[in-house]
């Protein structure tokens, strides 16, 4: 995590309110934003909303967790699945990312309303030109 956000962390007292939002210790979460540690891709998404939602700031991402993480799938990983409806057919998909882009790897349109299904850990229903995409219960 670069300098300025971890300072903000610190300045604002958050990094125990961070830790107990997202049930881990503060020992923990010490070693992640230390380095010693990469936060699993699930953790490390639900560290960032958290510590936006904490600090009103829309600036943590998850690879501010884990910088092992691929920046361009950093809230794509596979653990995470979407529902897509194709809105001239009524057909609906489940899957991960790389399931549901299967043919088309390079649809960076689809990859960017993916993106915005997730980037800061709420709901939202993405209109793509021809489907609506969420994030699968």
């Amino acid at each position: 995590m670069n300098e300025l956000k971890l300072n903000e962390l610190k300045e604002r007292r958050l990094v125990s309110a961070l830790a107990r939002s997202c049930d881990i210790t503060g020992q923990h979460l010490t070693n992640i934003l230390k380095g010693k540690y990469n936060a699993k891709p699930e953790l490390a998404r639900r560290l960032a909303s958290t510590a936006c939602r904490l600090t009103t700031l829309h600036i943590f991402e998850p690879h501010d967790f884990n910088p092992k993480m691929n920046p361009a799938l950093q809230n794509l990983c596979d653990d995470v699945r979407f529902r897509v409806i194709h809105l001239d057919t009524r057909d609906d998909q489940v899957g991960s990312v790389v399931e549901l882009l299967g043919d088309e790897p390079d649809d960076l349109e689809l990859l960017q309303a993916m993106h915005e299904c997730v980037w800061d850990g709420e709901r939202r229903l993405i209109h793509h030109p021809d489907r609506l995409i969420e994030l699968e219960d």
